[in-house]
């Protein structure tokens, strides 16, 4: 699995004003719902190469948004943008934005 297919994947099937999450993409991915660390370092090489409006559509399976080194500000900003409200908390009601599965390849 490549950082590349990951975005083609996104591209297609959460569009704006959606989310999906990290566990959906481990799934889509690896066969397993739990192989964070992996899909974070496909997030981040999606979003290094110029992709972090699709990869800002990644959340917790919680609803939190990323925990990066300058903030979720931008992931939050982007969101609320297209339409997804959050909870007092922080995290992305999930009562009202059902996370998308990824099609398998």
């Amino acid at each position: 699995m490549t950082w590349q297919e990951l975005v083609i994947a996104l591209a297609r099937a959460v569009p704006k004003g959606s989310i999906t999450t990290y566990a959906e993409v481990s799934q889509w991915g690896y066969g397993k719902r739990n192989l964070n660390q992996p899909v974070r370092s496909l997030l981040h090489g999606a979003a290094n190469s110029g992709f972090s409006v699709l990869t800002n559509r990644v959340v917790g399976t919680d609803g939190t948004l990323a925990a990066l080194p300058g903030g979720n500000g931008p992931q939050r900003s982007q969101l609320s943008a297209e339409g997804i409200e959050f909870l007092v908390g922080g995290q992305v009601n999930l009562g009202k934005h059902t996370p998308v599965t990824l099609p398998q390849p």
